[in-house]
């Protein structure tokens, strides 16, 4: 697929990436506001007016040590600068700032990746695992097979995010946007695959199709979470919790359904 929403700058630095990834075989997609951007571009009314500099990458990581491995061969192209003291992030020309976040076998049971230099940081990182076999391969402007994180995906990430940090509601809103755009971006699929939950509220409602997207997205979040039992209850749990709004229920319903 062929998108120009990414600023040109952020191109040239994933362009960089790849190849120091593709070298070292570790596999990653990107996640974040560069991710949301890549989804919503495809339909050009949809597409932000701001272009973020700021780039999440999930790096499917098997230890400490081959995390430093790439944060190495990163620096040593001489394009990315390493941060002082946090050890996620990186500059690329001292204008992109790139957050690494490990998920895999570097996890602890709690679900925990932990690095010890340049000085302890631990990163929560349950969903990531599961989201990895759902990113979808993207041609950007002559960077090609970048994976990117599904807006289910997306979603399935900012409600933990926000479940562990309530004054993000940046999260939430978020949230709310994909939701009211989810249809109309994805209505092939919808009719497709998800006719069912299309006739599951009244066409006269107002809000329609904020809550048929909320019921498949709670669907294809269950998807990603099948074999992850213990991360099914936690968002089912985050969503019973906001009990203001319908779109939330519907969200928690769709996990719910038997297909």
């Amino acid at each position: 697929m062929q998108t120009s929403i990414i600023a040109t700058p952020v191109l040239d630095m994933l362009n960089a990436f790849q190849k120091i990834v593709q070298k070292l075989e570790i596999d990653f997609y990107i996640v974040g506001a560069i991710a949301r951007d890549i989804r919503l571009s495809a339909n050009q009314g949809m597409m932000p007016k701001r272009q973020t500099k700021d780039v999440d990458i999930a790096l499917f990581i098997s230890s400490e040590s081959q995390f430093n491995q790439l944060k190495e061969e990163l620096l040593a192209t001489g394009e990315f600068t390493a941060h002082p003291t946090e050890a996620i992030k990186l500059f690329f020309k001292q204008s992109i700032e790139v957050d690494l976040l490990p998920f895999g076998e570097i996890e602890n049971k709690a679900r925990e990746a932990k690095l010890e230099k340049p000085r302890l940081f631990v990163m929560d990182v349950p969903g990531f695992w599961e989201i990895l076999p759902y990113a979808e391969a993207f041609d950007i402007n002559g960077v090609e097979g970048l994976k990117v994180c599904t807006l289910e995906g997306l979603v399935l990430l900012k409600l933990i995010a926000n479940d562990d940090t309530p004054s993000r509601i940046k999260d939430i809103t978020d949230i709310e946007h994909i939701v009211s755009v989810y249809f109309e971006l994805c209505m092939e699929d919808i009719f497709s695959h998800h006719a069912d939950a299309a006739e599951l509220y009244p066409t006269t409602a107002n809000n329609y199709m904020e809550l048929a997207a909320s019921r498949i997205i709670g669907r294809k979040i269950r998807g990603i979470l099948d074999q992850s039992e213990d991360l099914q209850k936690r968002i089912l749990s985050i969503l019973n919790k906001r009990t203001t709004g319908e779109l939330w229920q519907a969200m928690a319903n769709g996990m719910q359904d038997i297909e």
